[in-house]
């Protein structure tokens, strides 16, 4: 199915009976309850699917919505039993998928924890470029779906801080940028900065 930018895919309190899977895109997930209305907690880049409700139908406690048009492969819990029963390759992959899922979530706290704004922002494009890199697109050069606002909300950051974080980057010519387009020119270098806490 297709979702266009700023819908939403579904909302907390709605009923999920099925799991979700990004072609094309990217979708931001909120969690209001964590505190803060609104917290952006994952942003979900093609390959990779959706944060897992439950394994089966339940209610959401999550908002997906699109950052830009976005395809989704939509897999109901009834056909997606159905297939595991009949072969376990499928099921394989999906554990796959939900440890890869798993790991995103880890990543991101790796991110936050003790890191200065500049350490945050390396590794969020890092982050980004090694997802990329592992559903088989080119990783070292990227659009960046997201807004700064998105980026800021997720990296416990402002907004400010954010674009000045880009400029410095930009500035020891470790990343290039031109409107959402990102070039990573020194992906060692910009290791170092991320790992300089």
């Amino acid at each position: 199915m297709r979702v266009p930018r700023g819908k939403a895919l579904y909302r907390s309190g709605d009923e999920v009976e099925s799991f979700y899977m990004i072609r094309s895109g990217c979708i931001k997930e909120l969690d209001d309850s964590t505190g803060r209305q609104g917290a952006l907690i994952n942003f979900a880049l093609p390959g990779e699917m959706l944060s897992l409700q439950s394994l089966g139908s339940a209610f959401s406690n999550t908002t997906s919505i699109a950052v830009e048009p976005s395809f989704i492969c939509v897999v109901p819990w009834s056909a997606f039993n159905q297939l595991c029963s009949e072969s376990p390759r499928v099921a394989a992959e999906f554990i796959r998928l939900i440890a890869k899922a798993g790991t995103a979530a880890r990543d991101l706290l790796t991110l936050i924890r003790d890191k200065e704004a500049l350490e945050r922002v390396s590794g969020f494009l890092l982050n980004v470029s090694g997802r990329l890199q592992a559903s088989g697109s080119r990783g070292r050069e990227f659009r960046l779906a997201m807004n700064r606002d998105d980026i800021a909300n997720y990296l416990g950051l402002r907004s400010e801080t954010v674009s000045r974080c880009f400029t410095e980057l930009a500035r020891r010519q470790l990343i290039k940028v031109q409107a959402k387009r990102v070039n990573i020119l020194q992906t060692n270098e910009l290791r170092k900065v991320f790992l300089s806490a």
